[in-house]
This record gives structure tokens, sequence and C-alpha cells, in this order.
């Protein structure tokens, strides 16, 4: 099946491996372990396993859902439910993308503020990236492409090996007993998870862009495979470090653990691990606002140069309305419980729902 869009716009179906796994990998692996043991303890890494595999079905779900459309979701609402009902669900998508995107932002500036640059001011470091982020969006969805690719290889070579410095005060009796938790408190701790892989759903914007789309989904289960068992291997590694009680009084532990490393004339090793995470969160944001400012231009008809550049005015602003951290995680805690009724109860609906109104047409 061939996309609608010319050539020339296009990315090879590989691209979607880099693509979920920047979408999928952002800043919230510096602090998903202390989210996912609240309820469940050290048992939290059955939740990433069962977590991952709700979201593999899910991925399953929109490339069948797509399929049908061979087109994006913003043509999709308007095939199921018409031009009103479709446009008002298209709007709620436009503010999931760019909403998602905020967080990611905002938290971010958050860590240079506390890691790297305590006096540096919240409209001068959102001002930075702002520009990086617009010339990354603005370049389109091939220069996107890119990013992710080098923001997945780069991170990956020199961040992660940083991780396995701790195993050296490991104490691998935090992990027993096994299964001391409840079904219920697995099943919380997974919706805790969640939030972790919230971000796949770009994937119902970058379809078209994909050559040959529906040969694109083994690399789209690949790079969300791959995500998984960084997410899984990492915890595990966190939980032999820190005992319960610690883990609840550290932010972010993936961080905390990587000072451990030491170099020669490196005395901060966190600096460099949150100068390199630049790399990876920059793609993550820019996709999210790519795929927000592009349905803004499928359902309002607004150039993406001018939405790009109104989008990240108001992120400039909201930015630096949102000082505090309580702000934040509110913001978080909201959303969260928005992305888990939306992954988990629309898109099966939506699968449902197009496959029968695709049979009734024909």
């Amino acid at each position: 099946m061939k996309s609608l869009l010319d050539e020339r716009h296009l990315v090879s179906s590989f691209y979607v491996f880099f693509l979920i796994y920047t979408n999928i990998i952002g800043i919230g692996i510096m602090s998903f372990q202390r989210d996912i043991t609240k309820d469940a303890g050290y048992d939290a890494w059955i939740s990433i396993i069962l977590s991952s595999i709700s979201i593999h079905i899910l991925v399953w779900m929109i490339y069948r859902i797509l399929g049908i459309a061979n087109n994006d979701v913003i043509h999709v609402h308007k095939f199921c439910f018409g031009k009103w009902i479709g446009g008002l669900f298209n709007i709620f998508m436009i503010f999931y993308f760019l909403i998602l995107a905020l967080i990611v932002f905002r938290v971010y500036i958050e860590v240079v503020q506390v890691w790297l640059f305590p006096l540096m001011k919240t409209w001068q470091i959102s001002l930075i990236l702002l520009v990086l982020i617009y010339y990354v969006v603005s370049g389109g969805f091939r220069v996107i492409t890119g990013m992710c690719f080098w923001g997945t290889i780069i991170p990956f070579i020199i961040l992660f090996p940083l991780n396995f410095f701790s195993l050296e005060f490991a104490n691998f009796h935090n992990l027993l007993p096994v299964f001391n938790h409840s079904v219920k408190e697995i099943v919380s701790s997974s919706k805790a998870m969640l939030f972790q892989y919230v971000g796949f759903e770009t994937l119902f914007m970058f379809y078209p862009f994909i050559k040959n789309p529906d040969k694109s989904q083994k690399w789209a289960h690949f790079g969300l495979l791959f995500s998984s068992l960084l997410y899984l291997i990492i915890a595990l590694i966190t939980f032999v470090f820190f005992s319960e009680g610690q883990l609840n009084h550290t932010i972010w532990p993936t961080l905390a653990q990587m000072k451990i490393a030491k170099f020669p004339l490196i005395e901060r090793v966190e600096f460099i691990v949150v100068s390199i995470w630049l790399l990876l969160v920059l793609p993550n944001i820019s996709v999210k606002i790519w795929a927000g400012c592009r349905a803004i231009k499928k359902v309002i008809n607004v150039k993406q140069r001018i939405s790009l550049f109104i989008v990240l005015v108001l992120f400039f602003i909201i930015a630096n309305v949102l000082k505090e951290r309580s702000q934040i995680e509110r913001l978080n805690e909201m959303y969260s419980n928005i992305a888990f009724y939306f992954v988990y109860l629309y898109i099966p609906f939506l699968f449902l729902y197009i496959h029968i109104k695709h049979k009734i047409t024909k």
C-alpha cells in the first residue's frame, strides 16, 4: 500500500523503529522507577512487562485502523463520525499531542535548572530550547526523523553503559520476595507505567509519511520492544541499587545512579548526561509538536509554519507560568488520566467502529 504524499516527503519504513523509540524514551526514563514502585514495590518490573504487552496490542490496532483508511487519524475521524463530530475529535488530538510535548519540555527545563544551571531563569532556558525546536520542526518530517535517528544512537551508546557502574554496590536481595504484591497493586503500577509509553500515538499522524507503511509495522514493534527492554533493565538496576525507602525520596533515580561513574578529568558526570540527553528530548518534543501542527493544518487549514510559531510562543508563556514542581506534577497527573482512557478505551473503540463502518460502506 503506497502513501498518498509525494515520495520526497516520505521516510523508509526502517525509520519507524527510531520514531517509536524516541517518542517513548524521553525525560520520563529519569524518574519512572519512583512512580511505578508506589503501589507494587519492587514487583513493579512485572508492570513494565504487562504494560508493554498491552501497548504492542494497541500498536497493532492502530495499524489496522490506519490501514483501512490509508491516511492519518484526522481522515479517520471524518470518515467515522462526519465533519462536525469528527472535527471535535480532531481538536482533541491537537491538544493531546501539544500538551504532552509541553510536559516533556517543562520537565527537561526543570532538570537543567536543578542539575546544571540553578541560577538560570526559566525563560532563558526555554527560549534557547524553543529556537532549536523551531529549527528542527520547520525543516519538515524528514529532518525530524534524522534527529530521531541520531537521538537514538548517540545517547544510547554514551549514556546506557553508565547505568552499570552502580552494580558495584548492588544488593540483589532487594528483588526478593518476588510476587509479593496483589494483582490490583500490579495493575495500578502498570497504569503508572503507561505514562512512559505515551507518545507512540504520534503514529496516528506520521503513518502517511512512511514508504510502504503496511511493511513498517514490524519496525514499530521492534522499537517498542527495544524501549520496553531498556525500561526493564534500568528499573532492575535501580531496584538493586536503591532500597525502597531511598527510592521514595529520590526524584531522578536514573541520574542519581549514573553519578556513581567516575572518569579521569570528569568530576560531574551528570553534566554530560543531562546535556547529551537533549539529543533525545529534542526529537521527542519535535515529533509531538509536528503532529499537533500537522493536525492544525488539516483541521483549520493554517500553514504549519504559522501554527508552529504560535504554538512555540504559547509554550514559552506556559512554561514560565508553571514555576512550581507541584503544578507540573498536577498537569502530569491530569494528562496521565486522560491518556489512560484514550489509549485503553478510545483506541479499541475506534478499532471496532472503523471495521464496522468499513464493512457497511463496502
